[in-house]
Formats: structure tokens, sequence, C-alpha cells
């Protein structure tokens, strides 16, 4: 066990059993502390020791942490490396996989790290900081005078509702295209003719117009249009999909670019709100089945009965359905019929986000995508024993590793991963949870550090063998 002491530590570092009493004790060990910094169950007392640890690293990572201690949050907030600041300031979504991945926002901090962030000397921890969507309001609305422009736009476009009484004066104060889309973004209604008079006045006169595309295309999409600026932009043919998305377009022309022969342009016409459902059914669209975009944000959050939903599932269009495959409030038909698609983008949607999507839909969807929400799925508590076995036995080692942890493989199989040609999947098998606890002692004793730090990580490792190690390693 010694010659691998490195290995074992690194490994309990990651176990999600290890109680919090080790990982106090493994907080000092000398070995990369990253992957204890990430832990979403990190004691105090560990995450105190961590927060001075010489590796900016670990340090940043810590400050990711979605419920740190108010303690730790100052001692952060004062750190001497701008990039640890920025990494807390920002209070990012994190993903979880709990075999149906999803994003969610950390905790607030406490208001003297907030305090001590909005005043921080480098403009880009407080851009950071605007970006938080837990800063709060009267922080927040400091921030709209904060000297940098660009720190003001981004904390009036990450507001909800957006400050609009203060959209026009940001937008005069502003000049990069950036700061100006973001603002775009938020705007609490259509935005007025002048003020977009003069933005295409400043990208007109501008030496390089061609940094302003997407701030063309979001006035074409915002502008309260009237004739003039719906002749310019209908002509740009850059420009004709986001006017079809523009909610003060005049009707006559929806009904006209609801045939226009461009697919982006119809697409915008479609995805609509309040689109007449006649007029959107009969419009052709093609989508590309593999892409994860073209979806329909306000789909996301509208009011749907279980009719609604069952119409959006049968739309001929795939957007919505994609789109109604995102959210997990679906009645089990709607997901019954989504499960059933002909596309398949649809049909990963539904294995992504659905708890209760089908196991024989999450085998075959696994047997063919090789993205991350893959390993979601192997975790998924649908997913059948029998597909991650034939995962396992797979020529690809791709699949043997998403298969490898999978509870359902029976231990001959488990063996065969653990003498697998490629260290990481013998690694991942080790981490198995129906290895038998007799053998999986003796894979501490293993020779490659894989497979020990593997079984270290194994969540059926007793506790009493954990502080064993620890102990050797004099923690």
């Amino acid at each position: 066990m010694q010659r691998n002491l490195g290995a074992l530590l690194r490994g309990l570092a990651g176990n999600p059993s290890a109680p919090p009493e080790a990982l106090v004790r493994l907080a000092t060990a000398d070995i990369d502390r990253t992957e204890l910094a990430r832990r979403r169950d990190l004691p105090v007392q560990a995450a105190v020791i961590l927060a001075d640890d010489e590796d900016a690293r670990v340090r940043s990572e810590l400050a990711a942490h979605p419920s740190l201690p108010a303690e730790v949050q100052i001692v952060l907030a004062r750190d001497v490396d701008a990039r640890v600041r920025g990494r807390l300031a920002e209070g990012a979504a994190y993903f979880t996989s709990v075999g149906l991945h999803a994003h969610h926002l950390p905790g607030p901090l406490s208001h003297e790290a907030y305090e001590l962030l909005a005043r921080d000397p480098q403009p880009k921890v407080r851009r950071a900081l605007a970006f938080n969507r837990r800063l709060p309001d009267g922080i927040r609305a400091r921030m709209l005078d904060d000297d940098d422009a660009r720190t003001a736009a981004i904390a009036a476009a990450e507001w909800n509702p957006a400050p609009t009484a203060r959209i026009g004066e940001l937008l005069s104060r502003t000049t990069g295209a950036f700061s100006r889309e973001l603002l775009l973004h938020r705007l609490d209604g259509p935005l007025p003719i002048e003020a977009a008079r003069g933005m295409l006045a400043d990208i007109d006169s501008s030496a390089d117009p061609a940094n302003s595309a997407g701030l063309l295309r979001q006035i074409a999409a915002t502008a309260d249009l009237d004739a003039d600026l719906t002749g310019r932009f209908l002509t740009d043919p850059q420009l004709r999909a986001a006017v079809a998305a523009n909610p003060t377009l005049d009707p006559g022309h929806v009904a006209a670019l609801a045939h226009d022969p461009d697919n982006q342009v119809r697409a915008a016409v479609v995805a609509r709100r309040g689109l007449d459902p006649v007029l959107r059914e009969s419009v052709s669209v093609e989508y590309d089945d593999r892409s994860s975009g073209n979806t329909v944000a306000w789909l996301l959050t509208e009011d749907l009965s279980e009719p609604d939903q069952l119409a959006f599932a049968r739309s001929r269009h795939q957007a919505f359905r994609k789109t109604l495959a995102m959210r997990t409030d679906l009645s089990d038909e709607a997901v019954g019929i989504l499960a059933a698609d002909e596309s398949f983008a649809v049909r990963l949607f539904v294995c992504e986000r659905q708890p209760n999507a089908p196991g024989r839909l999450l085998a075959h969807i696994a047997a063919d995508w090789k993205g991350y929400s893959r390993w979601d799925m192997l975790a998924h508590k649908n997913f059948p024993a029998d597909a991650a076995t034939a995962l396992a036995r797979s020529d690809d080692p791709r699949d043997r590793v998403v298969a490898a942890a999978h509870p359902g493989l029976a231990i001959d199989t488990i063996e065969a991963l653990l003498a697998d040609g490629a260290d990481y999947v013998r690694r991942r098998a080790a981490t198995n949870p129906s290895i038998p606890a007799g053998r999986l002692i003796t894979l501490l004793e293993a020779d490659e550090s894989a497979v020990v730090s593997g079984a270290a990580a194994n969540r059926t490792l007793p506790v009493v063998t954990m502080h064993q190690v620890l102990d050797q390693a004099r923690l």
C-alpha cells in the first residue's frame, strides 16, 4: 500500500462516501487537492485549510464551490490572485451529474463578500460579479454607475427584471458592440426608434463594421420598427432572420416571410411567440438533427396545460418538440410521444432531461451518442443492466469506460475491465460498487496507481479502511 500511497489519497479525495473528518485530514495531504476542493460536501474546516493553499488552482476551484462558509468567502474575496476573486465573484451555474444532468446556481455570498468584490480594483473581477445572478439589488444598482462601462452594462443586463429606465443611458455610455448586445438582450419591450438609429449611425461610421454583425442582428430583432427600419433590415440578407423574429414586425411582413426562400428566416417566423398556430404548422422548416440549438426560449418558461404539452409534442417543428423535451414538468403521455419522436435530437433531450425516460431509449441513444451526457444516461435509474454489459464488452474503450461503474455489471465483466488495456477504464472499473468487499481491499494493494486510485474512490470502501490509509500517511 505504501508504494501507491499518493494514488490512495487522491482516490479518497474523490470518494463520495468519505466522511467529513477524513476530508479534513486530506486537506493537508501532499497531493493535488483540486479534486478535493471541488467536492460539494466539503466540510467547513477543510474549506478553511484549502482557502490558504499555496496553489492558486486549488483556491480557484474552491472559489467555485456553491456553498462556502462566510469566513472562507472573505478570505477568497481578498485573494492575491484576481482569477480566484473573479471565480468567487461570478457565482457561475455548476453542473451536477445524478443520472439526469442539470445546472444549478450556487447559494448567495455574504454581504461583506459582495461589498469587497464590488470595490475590487480589477475591472475583470467586477465584471464577473456583475454576472452573478444572486447579487443583491442594492449593490447591483450601484454597479450601474461603475467607472467601467462594460461592468455597468453587464450589471443591467443580468438584472431581472432589467432596469428599463436606465437602459437608454447605459446604451449611450457604452460603445462596445458586446456590451450593447447584452443590454439589448434584456430590454423590457422594443428598442426605441431613436436609440436604434443612433446605434446604426455609429455602426455605419465605424472603420470596422464587421465587428458589429451581432449587434446589428440584435437591433433588427429588438427595434421598434417603422417603415424605414423595416425596409433597411429586410434588404440585408444577413438580417432577415433577425427582423423576422422582431415582435413589432408588421403582420403582413410576417406572413410574407413565412414563405421566404431562406430556411433560417422561416425558422425565425415559426418560433415567434403568439404566432397563429395554423400559420405555424403550414410553414416548412428543415432542422439539423444533431444540433443542440434551434430551441425556442419562451417555451421553456411558458405555463402549459397538458393539452398544450401534447400539441407541442406533436408539432411538425422539431424546434418545439426539442424544447419541450427539455422541460421536467411533462406528463407521462407527452414524454411517451417525445420518446418515440423521429428526430434523434428530440429523443436525446428526453434521455438527458426526463426522470422517467424509458430504459430502452436510454440504451439505444447511449449506444450511438458520444457526448458528455452519455455518462448521465448510464447513471440514470432506468438504464438497463444488460445494455451496460453490452457496452462494457465493446471494442471501443469510450464505451467500456462509461459502462465500467454501472452497478448492474456481473463480477466477471468487472474483472475483465480491471484488466483492460486502457488505464482510465481500469480506474473506473475499480470504482464499481458491485465489487465484493474482500476483492476491493486487495485492489488497494495493486501494482498500478490507476487501479489503486479507483479502488480508493469506490463508495463501498469501509470508513475504517479510509482512516487506516490516512493513519499510514500520518495525516
